[in-house]
């Protein structure tokens, strides 16, 4: 390129490059021109009426979630006129680990009712655990039971069941009474007496009485089942009442906490399920409609279920089971209450795995014991024909308890035989010849014993400290929080 035509473009570019820029800014300015305002004018103010209007029917869809509303509303048999009656946190409130529950439809109640009265003795006292609007309480008002006892935790609900049954002085007491084992958790930081003043007017009677007191609960956790198992280990707080007859309201997944049997399977058939099968007698009485209580339980977002509990809360989806449990009558002649905290220890010690196996795990404690167990005639003897418990109708589930047993011997006893193979009564009886033999008191076990009583205090808690199936969270929500949730 020569000289010249450098020059030239030289003098050319910079007036094209102003004239590109002059139009561009003439473009953007027509663009931006400043357009007039437009008045504001004000809204007119609505009525009082409208405003109120408006207010109240916002009030009520926020309050209550659309789904419960549709199915009280379009369900023959219940009444949505009941959902006023409760404060909006019990009906957005919606939780697998859910600890109260309340009824909320009148023909449920009057089923309930039936069976709470059926064979109540007039002076026996009868109690009542969240109550809530009292639908319950008016079908029990009305079939002529005057000793009544109700526990309430929301005291939202306390001045319309003062004043809608003129309940006596001291029959309406506000407080967690699911929540017993919490309680009884902080007695032991402080040494308080949160559980006494809790149970105070509650009559006492001694273990081999007739009953003393009946009660109704729905409960949505095994945390108030443990509790019970522990007060009858340690023959402190709720034992001291006595033996007493509990109509509760349970998941079928909490029903098999309880009910299972060996064949139930490992996350079922526990350390604790064996525990409450010897200390208590459970029966089933019948099914109730889930979504009849408030608030709803929902199944999403449970993770790391296993699939036989996955199917169970599912299958609690729409049903849940009304069951009487009464603490065994003969449970001291069968075990002694000298030796339920080492049965407790016992049981806590080799159900860690159900596959662990029995002679094993005894010659830890007793070395060359297990040959005692194999030449024993009670534990060779040939397996016989034996009725079946379930009666043929749940496999894994024991609709109602068998008699208790200490007598129990395992057929065919070897050394691969496990602890998961035994029935809660062959537990019972391998205990007793355990603690007989005479090497017992000098064993490792006992000094065991002895390093972790803390441990023992807290014994259905470390029994089931695995089960977070039912209970998503629980654990590890435990584990940070000691002081105010856990056993």
């Amino acid at each position: 390129m020569t000289s010249n035509s450098l020059h030239m473009l030289q003098s050319i570019f910079p007036r094209w490059r102003s004239a590109q820029t002059s139009l561009c800014r003439t473009i953007v300015n027509d663009a931006v021109a400043i357009k007039p305002k437009t008045p504001r004018v004000r809204k007119p103010k609505a009525t009082a009426a409208a405003s109120a209007a408006a207010t109240s029917t916002t009030t009520a869809d926020t309050a209550i979630p659309k789904h419960v509303l549709e199915y009280f509303q379009t369900t023959p048999g219940m009444d949505a006129s009941v959902l006023k009656q409760f404060p909006p946190s019990i009906l957005r409130k919606s939780s697998l680990s859910t600890e109260r529950f309340y009824l909320a439809n009148r023909t449920t109640a009057a089923r309930i009712a039936d069976v709470l009265t059926q064979d109540l003795p007039a002076d026996r006292l009868l109690v009542e655990v969240n109550p809530g609007p009292g639908l319950l309480t008016e079908q029990l008002v009305q079939r002529n039971v005057h000793n009544l006892r109700l526990y309430e935790t929301d005291a939202s609900f306390e001045a319309r069941l003062n004043t809608k049954f003129n309940l006596p002085k001291d029959a309406l007491r506000i407080g967690d009474f699911n929540g017993l084992w919490r309680l009884s958790y902080l007695d032991g930081f402080d040494n308080g007496q949160r559980v006494c003043g809790m149970l105070s007017g509650i009559p006492h009677r001694k273990w081999q009485e007739e009953v003393s007191f009946r009660l109704f609960s729905v409960i949505g956790t095994v945390k108030y089942l443990r509790y019970l198992m522990n007060s009858i280990t340690q023959q402190s707080e709720f034992f001291s009442l006595g033996r007493y007859e509990m109509f509760l309201v349970m998941s079928p997944l909490l029903f098999s906490h309880i009910a299972s049997t060996k064949d139930a399977g490992y996350k079922l058939y526990r350390g604790g399920t064996i525990v409450f099968q010897l200390y208590f007698e459970h029966e089933f009485l019948g099914k109730v409609p889930s979504k009849h209580f408030l608030p709803w339980c929902t199944t999403g977002g449970t993770k790391k279920l296993r699939t036989l509990h996955k199917k169970l809360i599912e299958d609690g989806a729409e049903e849940w089971y009304l069951v009487r449990i009464v603490p065994r009558r003969n449970l001291f002649d069968h075990l002694l209450p000298d030796n339920l905290g080492l049965f407790a220890s016992f049981v806590t010690q080799h159900y860690v795995s159900r596959r662990n196996r029995i002679i094993p795990s005894l010659e830890h404690w007793i070395p060359h014991c297990g040959a005692r167990l194999i030449l024993n005639s009670n534990y060779t003897r040939k397996s016989s024909s034996k009725k079946d418990p379930t009666g043929g109708v749940l496999p894994s589930q024991l609709l109602k308890s068998v008699p208790l047993s200490s007598n129990d011997y395992v057929d065919n006893f070897n050394i691969f035989t496990e602890f998961g193979e035994l029935t809660p009564a062959q537990v019972l009886t391998l205990f007793n010849e355990f603690i007989n033999w005479s090497e017992f008191h000098q064993s490792p076990f006992m000094q065991a014993v002895e390093s972790q009583k803390h441990k023992q205090q807290r014994f259905a808690r470390s029994l089931d400290d695995d089960e977070s199936a039912d209970e998503p969270g629980e654990v590890q929500r435990a584990k940070s929080n000691k002081s105010t949730d856990t056993l």
